[in-house]
């Protein structure tokens, strides 16, 4: 444990030392990830493929605010879509607009959370990102997570169906875009996964807020339940096979991540609690506090050497022995 507090002081006293390169390092290497995946999922125009391109982007994003890098990223997933069917570009547009308004409402400043869950479900590891809402955003940042999903079910929809959507595709302009809008009208597993990343964030964040020992650690196994057993009962009622075991993982990775994060963010000593009561004119106090766990810094001891003092007193000490002599 002291072995990991050690860690835990190091890297934070490094970042706060070299935040202002880590941070753009960080948003570059974040940006290049989610420009790749969309040219590795939906890459239907070759002018963007290029890596060249896609350092300029990440570049580009690693110097300004998120919000930036979520603007650029629609823009280049407009663009792809329009290189296969106008009518799915569209769509698409009308659904990145009000995902927009509901974003910019309720959770402008939770961008990152926006850009990671989509990578988080392109890694099947979708039930990190609403367990780490719960533990470090406050409960209108669903909103975030709720448009990264479904930006990413649409897309990997649109990808099943290329084939209906392409020129070769059959259906004509007004099927086209029917079909682009049942890709989220009636996707049934888009609404489970939805429901289910709304309960368990909203779990999380009031269980770890009561005023109970041990709030955080019951919030994230809560928490990882209850979406294991959300999406494993509606999985069954619609029918849909082969997803428990990425279930499975994706829960207990889940539940790992959310562990760290608690002792990266909330690393408390429940056995040295306090209750402290006090009043005013108006109100009594209840307070409770519980002391984080740190290692206490050791004191360097540091010996000064003076040597101009030190050189005056030889030279006054052989100018005595002289005079004796």
């Amino acid at each position: 444990m002291t072995v990991l507090l050690e860690i835990k002081e190091k890297l934070k006293n490094t970042y706060g030392k070299y935040d202002i390169y880590f941070n753009p390092l960080f948003k570059f290497m974040l940006a290049l990830c989610v420009f790749w995946m969309i040219n590795g999922n939906i890459g239907y125009m070759e002018r963007l493929k290029p890596v060249p391109v896609l350092l300029a982007m990440a570049l580009i994003c690693s110097i300004l605010p998120i919000s930036v890098m979520i603007f650029l990223s629609g823009v280049v997933i407009l663009l792809h879509l329009y290189a296969l069917a106008l009518e799915v570009a569209a769509v698409a547009l009308v659904l990145f607009l009000l995902l927009g308004l509901l974003y910019f409402r309720f959770a402008p400043k939770d961008g990152i959370y926006t850009v990671l869950m989509p990578l988080c479900l392109h890694l099947h590891i979708g039930p990190v990102m609403p367990m780490a809402v719960g533990l470090l955003g406050k409960a209108y940042s669903v909103v975030s997570v709720l448009c990264g999903t479904v930006v990413w079910f649409f897309l990997r929809s649109v990808k099943e169906n290329e084939a209906a959507f392409g020129n070769g595709g059959q259906a004509g302009d007004i099927s086209k875009f029917t079909m682009a809008l049942n890709q989220i009208m009636e996707n049934k597993e888009m609404l489970l996964v939805l429901a289910a990343f709304v309960l368990v964030t909203v779990a999380v964040y009031f269980i770890r807020n009561l005023s109970v020992d041990y709030a955080w650690t019951a919030a994230i196994v809560i928490g990882a339940l209850v979406n294991f057993v959300v999406l494993f009962a509606g999985y069954l009622l619609l029918g849909i096979s082969g997803k428990t075991v990425e279930l499975v993982l994706s829960s207990l990775l889940s539940l790992a991540v959310s562990l760290v994060l608690e002792f990266l963010f909330f690393n408390v000593d429940y056995t040295r609690t306090e209750r402290v009561q006090f009043e005013d004119d108006e109100y009594y106090y209840f307070v409770k506090a519980v002391p984080k766990i740190y290692l206490a810094q050791k004191e360097k001891q540091v010996k000064r050497f003076n040597t101009k003092a030190n050189g005056r007193a030889a030279r006054k000490q052989l100018s005595d022995d002289m005079d004796d002599m």
